[in-house]
């Protein structure tokens, strides 16, 4: 996710964590079940009044990083949280947020026998909870620590990897320690812990110290992520008030927010300038003058933000144009038809911007034959994302071969293998019998295209792997039409074109959290089709693919496992020169297009309307889309 004001989301792993995705049809009604109650005129004139998709499956922040990661509850949840650091708005600068300036340099230290990498922090004083106590070094220590005593699951283990962090210390309430077990690089310390969202330590500790009297660590985990955190104290420009399952959710105004009137400019030189009166005032990358590139102050500037959760996008778009709502989020943006909805209307404005995620297909490494490389090969090179993408819908996407998108131009790949591309319908079947029957596959029937090569003449009958057992009846999860029609479309298609070669796979079209239950709760499942939205730095190659990501609830739930990747990894988290990292990733971009955990399928520009009749944000051009900011209720004004 994106800078929310001063508090980021969480950097990193939230973004790259949150996955791409929503509910299908059936999963809440046309239109919200019950609104909270009406305000006067004048009130709603200070209501910020968001349109989302899919409801909420927890208001436990411990849980949204843990198990329930899905960016729906990030939509709400994000922004509460303090962190020591975090990206500046639409450049991506790192930037402090309640550190007072950058950490010290990384130094050996010997510590009773022991060594360590340590670095300082300097916290800013005067950052106050709702609750009105102020944010401390004690809250990161007890945040950072716990994650790591209880073992936390989900995007924990990468935002606070006990691979690397050993513990914090505190040297008073605005001075922290931190000691690494090993020199961190830059995805494990600048643009992983340093972005970790900061508990209330007075709030949760009891909390914690209850659930560890659960039992087992498993035990424990579940009695901390189905905490009610009622009353929860929150940093951020808003506070969490209610939630009505299936209909909405609120957060209002915190009175109390101490970055308040934030005065952000960002110069054409590179500089970066912030200063909250009373607070701090902070530069960095140059000098702050001459031409501003950017310049805002932030809010709050509404008395509450109202998240109303519609069962479809088109009740969503039916909401943005009568009125009801201001913005819709959705990863996915706005698709054809729906802009077509919304063209000429009065008071909208539509903006498109470069995606800052991916739709990918997955597979189960834990069963035959997807484990085997030359069959997820044929798969990839049997999709024919080009077809689908310009005849079937009509250009509204782009093909795709890599995991970091192409607006990432820093970090983006483009000289990696291209599986398939380019081949006609009869070279495509020709190759992946090809890779079959090199690796062992066999067939009692061998599919056979046309000479024209418009049709499949003869389809495949009969297949085997290469031990002699036939290819097992598997299927494929997607999100179904009512959300989402790309990926119900490839889904679609692809159990065509296997089924034309033998490969018996049925499209199972269901609701998104259905998907992420099987998946990533159960790891029971054939393939998958899902998405990510994706932070600047790629360390998210790491936590999707490294092999110890692959438990219940990590973010590699199809298991590959392949210890070459692993070590390619590994020195990516070691990392601390930036061209170096930069190389690295490019690297492993190209192992993954050809080894193929994911087929990555396609990205989408992201085309937005919103009420500019109502509502006013401080730029619309961004990576990912205006949801980055209209998303972030501390950013918005109203005319």
């Amino acid at each position: 996710m994106r800078l929310s004001g001063r508090f980021a989301f969480c950097g990193l792993l939230l973004a790259l964590s949150l996955l791409l995705g929503c509910t299908g049809e059936g999963d809440a009604g046309e239109t919200p079940a019950a609104t909270p109650t009406a305000p006067s005129e004048a009130e709603t004139e200070k209501v910020y009044r968001i349109g989302i998709a899919s409801d909420l499956t927890t208001t436990n922040h411990w849980a949204y990083l843990g198990p329930d990661g899905t960016i729906w509850n990030g939509y709400v949840l994000g922004g509460s949280k303090p962190s020591l650091y975090a990206y500046s708005a639409q450049r991506y600068d790192w930037v402090p947020s309640l550190a007072a300036d950058f950490p010290t340099p990384l130094e050996e230290e010997a510590v009773e026998g022991e060594t360590f990498w340590t670095t300082e922090v300097e916290l800013l004083e005067g950052v106050k909870w709702s609750d009105g106590s102020d944010v401390t070094a004690e809250d990161f220590a007890f945040t950072a620590n716990t994650a790591v005593e209880m073992q936390l699951t989900g995007n924990w283990p990468s935002i606070v990897d006990p691979e690397f962090f050993d513990h914090a210390e505190t040297d008073g309430p605005h001075r922290l320690k931190i000691f690494f077990k090993q020199k961190p690089g830059l995805a494990r310390w600048q643009f992983g812990l340093a972005f970790m969202p900061i508990f209330s330590k007075s709030y949760w500790e009891p909390v914690v110290a209850e659930a560890r009297q659960a039992g087992e660590t498993t035990e424990q985990q579940k009695v901390l992520f189905s905490h009610v955190p009622e009353g929860e104290p929150s940093a951020g420009g808003f506070i969490f008030d209610q939630w009505e399952r299936g209909a909405f959710a609120e957060k209002d105004e915190n009175p109390a927010y101490s970055f308040r009137g934030t005065e952000v400019a960002l110069y054409a030189s590179g500089a970066y300038s912030a200063t909250t009166p009373g607070l701090t005032e902070f530069t960095a990358y140059g000098e702050p003058v001459g031409e501003t590139v950017l310049e805002y102050v932030e809010g709050p500037n509404a008395a509450s933000t109202i998240y109303s959760i519609y069962g479809s996008q088109d009740a969503a778009v039916l909401a943005l144009k009568k009125g009801d709502i201001d913005f819709m989020l959705n990863p996915l943006g706005l698709s054809k038809g729906l802009q077509e909805q919304l063209a000429g209307e009065d008071g909208l404005t539509t903006i498109e911007n470069a995606s800052d995620g991916l739709r990918y297909l997955g597979f189960n490494f834990r069963r035959a034959p997807m484990d085997n490389r030359a069959f997820r090969q044929a798969v990839a090179t049997l999709i024919d994302k080009e077809f689908l993408v310009d005849t079937v819908l009509q250009g509204v996407a782009i093909p795709i071969y890599t995991m970091v998108p192409e607006g990432n131009g820093a970090w983006y790949n483009a000289d990696v293998p291209l599986i398939g591309k380019g081949l006609n319908r009869q070279e495509r079947v020709g190759r992946a019998v090809e890779l079959l029957k090199e690796a062992g596959f066999t067939w009692e029937t061998e599919p056979r295209v046309s000479e024209d090569g418009n049709f499949i003449e003869q389809q495949g009958e009969g297949l085997r792997m290469p031990n002699g057992e036939p290819v097992p009846a598997m299927e494929v999860l997607a999100p179904s039409a009512g959300y989402d029609p790309l990926r119900s479309t490839f889904a679609i298609w692809i159990e065509r074109w296997l089924s034309e070669v033998g490969i018996p796979l049925r499209a199972n079209l269901t609701g998104f959290n259905v998907i992420v239950e099987k998946v990533f709760d159960q790891q029971d499942f054939d393939m998958w089709i899902l998405g990510w939205g994706l932070d600047p730095f790629p360390d998210y190659l790491e936590s999707f693919f490294h092999s110890r990501h692959s438990e219940l609830e990590g973010y590699n739930p199809g298991g590959y496992n392949n210890p070459e990747f692993d070590r390619l990894a590994d020195g990516l988290l070691t990392e601390t020169d930036l061209e170096a990292a930069r190389q690295q990733a490019f690297e492993m971009q190209a192992f993954l297009a050809e080894d193929l955990p994911y087929v990555v399928l396609f990205d989408t520009p992201i085309v937005e309307t919103y009420r500019s009749d109502r509502v006013d944000f401080p730029y619309t051009e961004t990576w990912g889309g205006l949801q980055s900011v209209a998303g972030m209720p501390t950013l918005v004004d109203f005319r």
